[in-house]
């Protein structure tokens, strides 16, 4: 017992209250909120390298196969997660900046309001992707054995959306309110459960046949199932700060339209961008070799996000941070939090993209030992990107900023802009009209995050994020735990 109520205790001190996020200092109550969310990331990236792990030890031409296809079938499934992150993200400003006015009962109101709306989402997202996943991956350029195997792959992941929309929700929800260390427990399942599950399901053992590729997909669900059932689990037995009732659940008119006012915005921001990534993968698939450039991508690409750990974590503590400081109606101190999040990201990520620019032979050899084409197109990937990600770093912070003071409209514009204005055109016209192929597209990428961060730089200096857009009351004096 003594063992358990010290375990207790510390979880609950490594949760930040009300308190320490609007009055600690601001470069270290970043890290304090951002570190379990680090963590969380590097666990997340961990998820999705045990897939290419295991997959790029199969036979060498279906190992080629199936990362092609985990990676050609991403963008369309995160096209239909992008529309309940949308929604989800509104529990950023949502829920922070009434914590920040201290009115912890209207946050516990929303978090019912928003699971219940993400909840209906995602049962509607997961049939229409289940039926169109064929004719879209064959209308974006998927031919042969890499269509069947994309479009059998992405209907089982269909299978478990609802458990995937769930997972994704709370981390918004609880990271909002000032708790990182509880989604990072959350993730630890997940990725616990695909750990072991995805080796057995994709070469087989005892009564479980090999299903290949396929295996990952019945792993990822199951993973997905542990994690949002010990969410719920959490939040209806009363063990987190936030505390909503079963009738919060039940739709409230106001509470949706003001959900839908700021979701929507970021869901159709991200849904552009995902369709912009269909498309990329479309341009991909036109060339002369789309398994190779298509593997290629999705290797280099899984590599960087590895990067993303602090990207994550830093923009995810900056929204929060800044959220409950409007909230409480600090003004300036939320100008300091984005004065010292935006530099802090944008040098920080010129010295990691060196760092893995070194490094990339060795880590990309280790993931695909079999296929040394295709860990050679992977390094060319990233010897061009790596030269822009320091400027997509900038340009996540700023986002961050407008993200957790509401202004998510503008986010969208952000976000559309970079794919469909600057990367598609640039990466066709680099890659087809001068003939550069693969090169193109990589270039492309390159250029398309470098002009996007200067405009969002712009967006930055119109200083609409500094003002709040939630209404907010002031509550009772709270106590924080």
């Amino acid at each position: 017992m003594l063992i358990y109520h010290l375990h207790i205790v510390s979880v609950v001190e490594l949760r930040l209250n009300r308190e320490q996020i609007l009055k600690g200092p601001i470069v270290k109550t970043m890290f304090l909120l951002g570190w379990p969310l680090m963590l969380s990331s590097i666990l997340q990236t961990a998820y999705n390298m045990v897939d290419v792990i295991w997959l790029g030890r199969l036979p060498r031409e279906e190992a080629m196969t199936a990362v092609a296809a985990v990676n050609f079938s991403w963008p369309l499934v995160f096209l239909f997660i992008a529309i309940g992150m949308g929604l989800g993200s509104a529990a950023v400003p949502i829920i922070s900046q009434h914590i920040g006015a201290g009115n912890r009962d209207r946050a516990s109101h929303y978090t019912g309001q928003i699971m219940g709306t993400i909840a209906v989402i995602s049962l509607i997202a997961a049939v229409l992707g289940f039926f169109f996943t064929g004719s879209i991956l064959s209308l974006i350029g998927a031919k042969g054995v890499l269509l069947s195997t994309s479009t059998e792959y992405t209907r089982i992941v269909f299978l478990g959306f609802i458990f995937m929309f769930i997972s994704q929700g709370s981390g918004f929800i609880l990271s909002a309110e000032g708790d990182t260390v509880t989604p990072l427990k959350i993730t630890a399942i997940s990725v616990a459960v695909n750990i072991v599950l995805d080796p057995i399901f994709i070469f087989g053992y005892g009564p479980v046949p090999a299903m290949g590729v396929f295996g990952a997909a019945v792993a990822t669900i199951f993973a997905r199932v542990a994690s949002s059932a010990v969410f719920v689990y959490l939040l209806m037995s009363g063990r987190l700060r936030l505390m909503p009732k079963l009738r919060d659940f039940l739709p409230d008119k106001e509470a949706v339209k003001l959900i839908l006012k700021i979701g929507i915005p970021s869901a159709v921001g991200m849904s552009a961008a995902a369709l912009g990534f269909v498309v990329i993968q479309g341009v991909l698939a036109q060339l002369p070799d789309q398994q190779l450039a298509i593997a290629a991508y999705g290797l280099g690409e899984r590599v960087i996000n590895i990067m993303f750990v602090l990207v994550n974590g830093l923009t995810s503590a900056i929204a929060v941070m800044l959220g409950q400081s409007l909230g409480a109606g600090n003004k300036e101190r939320g100008g300091r939090i984005g004065f010292i999040g935006v530099n802090l990201m944008f040098y920080t990520m010129i010295i990691m993209s060196a760092i893995l620019y070194l490094v990339r032979m060795p880590i990309l050899t280790f993931f695909m030992p079999h296929n040394p084409e295709v860990v050679s197109a992977a390094s060319d990937f990233m010897s061009i990107v790596l030269i822009g990600i320091s400027y997509f770093g900038l340009f996540r912070a700023i986002m961050s900023l407008l993200r957790g003071s509401g202004h998510t409209t503008q986010g969208m514009l952000l976000s559309s802009s970079r794919l469909w204005l600057l990367r598609i055109p640039m990466t066709v016209f680099f890659a087809f009209s001068l003939g550069m192929g693969a090169m193109g597209v990589w270039t492309g990428m390159a250029l398309s995050n470098m002009i996007s961060a200067g405009i969002a730089v712009a967006f930055y200096f119109k200083g609409d994020w500094k003002i709040k857009v939630v209404r907010t009351e002031k509550a009772v004096p709270e106590v924080d735990i």
